[in-house]
């Protein structure tokens, strides 16, 4: 059984694959799954203490969902990530104290910014938050030693301390993240995508709406998959795509080459499907929303995978949200 109709996205589609080196990204498109905030309608007020993020949902009708893993960066101030989703009934402010720092050596607190950086946290460190105990630890520096591991042997200008703001500020990383941000646009209608690495699925991301994917998917390609994938790349431990796009030469005439196209495209939309029946959700844990928010309209649900796991939110019982790191 697919791993969406498992999940109850059956209904989603999927779209021509985008490839750019060792990344494919393959779009989800479908129509809007559920009644929403806007996604700007969410703010980042502040930290109000070392681990503690505080958020505001200006919508007046709806619920407002902070996406797994959001991380705020600021000028002179601790950087701070999300342990897990939160929600936001409207017009609320809520303190989130089970947040962490990703920074070992630098004080200040977080305030509300147009100058703050946002992306979602690296794929491999969303992994530290799997289990319900490290999310619900409120120690601030219980990232630490995830990020030391995931910089470690990294040429990064400063090394031994556990701040993340070390990797996106590299000049060199900087550069190629917005490259990706701006080689895997959007599509019509996309609400999704399936990540692979060199033909292998890393993850799963589906919003409530287009409108949500338009905003949030720069922050998931770059800050998360962009910057594994570079990690991976500068470690020497990722893969020449195997599956590379077909050759095309001045002696190709248009039919053919347009028929190679085809071909190829034909092959990977058969291939994501078979390769995702592989991915067995071992559990899935509902629980309550005061954990994570206060919310009367959506439900969430952690799940495990043999490897990784993630988030679903749900409402009426309908799939609206999901974040699975595999």
């Amino acid at each position: 059984m697919s791993i969406f109709k498992l999940l109850k996205f059956d209904d989603v589609d999927i779209s021509n694959l985008q490839n750019v080196d060792e990344m494919t990204v393959v779009p989800l498109l479908g129509a809007t799954r559920g009644e929403v905030a806007k996604p700007q309608n969410l703010v980042f007020s502040k930290t109000s203490n070392y681990g503690e993020m505080v958020f505001e949902n200006q919508d007046e009708d709806c619920d407002a969902i902070i996406p797994s893993n959001l991380m705020v960066r600021g000028k002179d101030a601790q950087d701070h990530v999300m342990s897990h989703i939160g929600l936001l009934e409207p017009q609320t402010s809520r303190r989130f104290p089970d947040s962490c720092c990703i920074e070992e050596s630098q004080g200040g607190y977080l305030e509300n910014s147009e100058k703050n950086e946002f992306d979602i946290l690296p794929i491999e460190l969303r992994k530290c938050f799997l289990t319900k105990d490290f999310r619900e630890n409120r120690q601030y520096d219980k990232l630490w030693g995830g990020i030391l591991d995931w910089l470690k042997d990294l040429p990064l200008k400063y090394k031994g301390v556990a701040h993340l703001r070390y990797f996106y500020d590299d000049p060199v990383v900087k550069t190629q993240l917005e490259t990706f941000a701006a080689e895997f646009e959007p599509v019509e209608d996309q609400i999704g995508a399936v990540i692979l690495f060199s033909g292998i699925p890393m993850g799963i991301e589906i919003m409530p709406s287009p409108e949500y994917w338009d905003y949030y998917w720069k922050l998931l390609i770059r800050g998360s998959y962009g910057a594994e994938l570079i990690r991976l790349k500068q470690l020497g431990q990722i893969q020449t795509f195997k599956q590379s796009l077909p050759r095309i030469n001045d002696h190709m005439d248009l039919d053919h080459m347009k028929e190679q196209m085809e071909d190829y495209i034909v092959q990977i939309q058969n291939y994501v499907p078979d390769v995702l029946k592989k991915v067995r959700i071992e559990s899935q844990l509902s629980v309550s929303p005061q954990i994570i928010g206060e919310s009367k309209t959506l439900q969430v649900e952690y799940l495990k995978t043999q490897d990784g796991g993630g988030e679903m939110i749900t409402q009426n019982q309908k799939p609206i949200y999901l974040s699975l790191v595999l």
